[in-house]
């Protein structure tokens, strides 16, 4: 017997007309098995059968009438008695037309969230008297009557199971059958589940469902939650993997070994969502992000069914969860725990989840289908194609070398990226189009991170090599040590000594000498020659009397330095470099442990490290073997400070005639930044007297005698002769 009443073979397989006619086959279907159920019930309570009978007849007859008026297109005319057989031939039937329909381009929602999530035909037919009571309001008359409760209008997981399998009904053997029902429904539908009568759970839509299934944005995210979780677009220019290439291809084969759960580490820029995109894309799959801070501040209750709404976002849009956090230290064990849950939640849907952060944290649930991959900072050869890709759309001068600007900058793609975005806005404010070597340098330097301006200060450059005096054997050492850095890629990349050097390619110098010597100028000039950005570390402030912070500070430092390739300068380095003792005392042993670390990172540090001290005879000799280069700043003797005092003045001062260098050189045995001192003091004690003053020997000499008193030096008036009286008066 024909079971679609006459319905030809040929009708069974067309598409459906629209998502209109699918629907309403389904409710057609639904609307069946009520008419089914109630004329059944009818017959009971004519016998006398039912105990409702005089409460439920009348209102029988009129929810009997309102599902054979919407009845809209029958798939069948003749019907046998409901049984499970039948019924799963008629959804064969329905789903045979909807797959040809998908396939023919027209949407189902319906259909495919349904197939998508393999729901059982039980579980399809639950879910269908659920879209009916949500979206036609005179159905409540229909299931107060199939629930025998004047106060329940909706279906029940035990009244769908009554109508599902009519007379065959049996709570035994549909016992599995229900229970699945639950298991595949809780996802989507809050079914709020009683403890001791779990198939009274009543199947209630939401707004959110409904608006997926018939809204005209069905991707619209849950009101109710929105603030915490969107939808994020995905790539549609078409940027090619221009590095790390090979990570891809690893959540790739992971994702087909079941891996639904990754852990992607990584500095700012480094491709992380990038990929995850580019994945997705693959895959069909969307993305929903959640903003971790600002859910996790809310309590567990209210968290917990924002990550419910979170895992059916994710579900219904058929997209994958991102998750970034970067927990404070204040709030690092709360966050944790939160993440956890989140974790649990996003698991048990199998939905798969990328979790962002700079670092790896100790997460305590960690999925057992889960995996963990770093994004490292791009080799060199990467790093140039980034440069030369991105560069593509702006208008560079001829003399930038890329290779030179990898090289020098250990960028992520995105650094690289917003850099000459920034560069742009440098040559915007020149007044002009063309991207410099300046303005791409400055819009690099503009990258550096501020973790790194937490632990060190940026100082600014200005002194070249004309600007500081020191003896040819210095100039010398210095310039070589520049050249070190000016041919580093000729030398380790172009001659391939990198393969037989592969450690210690960085430049380290240790300058030490009296204060005021030019230790700290020297620094200035080398990365001024090298333009390159220069910042001081106090070590002192480095220095933490917590276990594990000094040594988590140091590694900071570098690790971001890395990124910039900045110049570290390590100032007054004695206070952690002093000699070794025989004490066994814990506060040796945290000296010894730290200076031991600020060493190895030193040696790995493919950048410059400066150091200074002013006392040579305190630093470990063995600390002066593990640097490059040293450096002595002695004293200047007369014709040096001859020199510092004719090139400190500046060439714009106003000088009296009676200015005598030579006579201040050789009388005051000053470093050149007591000469500075002294030249800049003495401009103020002009300046501070009648307008049109020169700035005279008098004005040198009393600036002289206030840099004795400062440095606590005992001086006579016989030191300040023949000038004596203009110092000191009558």
């Amino acid at each position: 017997m024909d079971i679609y009443g006459g319905i030809s073979a040929k009708e069974n397989t067309q598409p459906f007309a629209d998502y209109t006619e699918y629907m309403d086959t389904l409710f057609a279907w639904a609307n069946n098995c009520l008419d089914d159920y109630m004329e059944n019930l009818k017959q009971k309570y004519a016998a006398g059968d039912g105990g409702y009978k005089n409460i439920f007849y009348p209102d029988l007859e009129i929810a009997q009438t309102l599902c054979q008026r919407k009845i809209f297109i029958p798939p069948f005319q003749e019907q046998k008695e409901k049984e499970s057989p039948l019924m799963d031939e008629i959804l064969s039937y329905v789903n045979v037309r909807a797959k040809h329909t998908v396939t023919s381009g027209i949407s189902l929602p319906f259909y495919e969230l349904c197939h998508r999530l393999g729901f059982k035909n039980f579980t399809l037919f639950c879910f269908v008297l659920g879209i009916l009571a949500a979206t036609q309001t005179d159905y409540a008359a229909v299931f107060q009557i199939v629930n025998e409760n004047g106060n329940l209008p909706v279906p029940t997981v035990e009244s769908g199971a009554k109508l599902y399998f009519g007379n065959g009904f049996s709570p035994t053997e549909a016992y599995s059958h229900m229970s699945l029902c639950i298991e595949e429904l809780s996802p989507i539908l809050n079914l709020r589940i009683p403890e001791h009568m779990p198939f009274s759970a009543e199947i209630s839509l939401d707004k959110r469902i409904i608006d997926f299934l018939f809204g005209k944005n069905p991707f619209q995210t849950d009101e109710n939650y929105i603030r915490f979780f969107s939808r994020v677009p995905l790539e549609t220019e078409a940027v090619p993997i221009l590095a790390n290439q090979w990570l891809l291809g690893a959540i790739e084969t992971s994702f087909e070994n079941n891996i639904r759960h990754y852990f992607l580490t990584g500095d700012e820029g480094s491709g992380r969502k990038f990929f995850i995109k580019k994945f997705c894309k693959n895959h069909g799959l969307g993305i929903v992000t959640l903003n971790c801070r600002k859910l996790f501040s809310h309590d567990y209750e209210f968290a917990d069914k924002a990550l419910w709404a979170l895992s059916r976002e994710c579900i219904l849009t058929d997209s994958c969860c991102l998750l970034e956090f970067s927990p404070d230290k204040e709030e690092r064990e709360s966050f944790l725990e939160y993440m956890d849950m989140a974790l649990i939640r996003l698991a048990q849907n199998n939905i798969p989840t990328f979790s962002l952060s700079r670092e790896k944290l100790p997460l305590g649930k960690i999925p057992e289908n889960g995996a963990e991959l770093h994004f490292p900072l791009p080799d060199m050869k990467e790093r140039e194609e980034c440069f030369k890709f991105f560069a593509q759309k702006y208008s560079l001068s001829s003399d930038i070398d890329f290779s030179q600007m990898a090289s020098q900058f250990l960028f992520t793609p995105g650094k690289i990226k917003f850099s000459l975005k920034s560069s742009k806005n440098f040559a915007f404010m020149r007044g002009s189009n063309v991207i410099s070597k300046n303005d791409l340098l400055s819009g690099c330097h503009g990258q550096a991170s501020s973790d790194l301006t937490l632990k060190a200060a940026k100082i600014e450059t200005h002194f070249g090599f004309e600007d500081i005096v020191i003896n040819r054997d210095q100039k010398e050492i210095l310039k070589h040590a520049i050249d070190q850095v000016t041919f580093h890629n000729k030398i380790y990349y172009d001659w391939d000594y990198k393969k037989k050097y592969p450690y210690g390619q960085g430049m380290s110098l240790l300058l030490f000498g009296a204060p005021g010597t030019g230790k700290s100028m020297c620094a200035q000039v080398i990365a001024h020659e090298l333009n390159l950005e220069l910042y001081r570390v106090d070590l002192s402030k480095v220095l933490d009397k917590y276990i594990g912070e000094t040594e988590k500070s140091i590694c900071q430092i570098f690790q971001e330095a890395k990124k910039c390739n900045v110049i570290l300068f390590f100032d007054e380095c004695d206070a952690l470099f002093s000699k070794r003792s025989d004490d066994s005392s814990s506060i040796q042993a945290f000296h010894n442990s730290k200076a031991a670390l600020l060493l190895q990172e030193i040696e790995t540090y493919n950048g410059i490290s400066i150091l200074a001290t002013n006392h040579k005879n305190s630093i470990d000799p063995a600390f002066f073997r593990r640097m490059k280069y040293v450096v002595e700043f002695q004293f200047p003797d007369a014709a040096t400070r001859e020199l510092l005092w004719r090139r400190t003045i500046p060439k714009d001062t106003p000088l009296g005639d009676d200015v005598d260098i030579p006579f201040l050189a050789e009388k005051f045995e000053f470093s050149g930044g007591n000469i500075k001192n002294c030249i800049l003091n003495a401009a103020f004690l002009a300046a501070s007297e009648e307008p049109g003053t020169k700035v005279y020997m008098r004005h040198y000499l009393k600036a002289i005698r206030y840099e004795y008193i400062k440095t606590g030096k005992i001086f006579t008036k016989a030191d300040f002769q023949p000038y004596a009286e203009e110092v000191f008066g009558e």
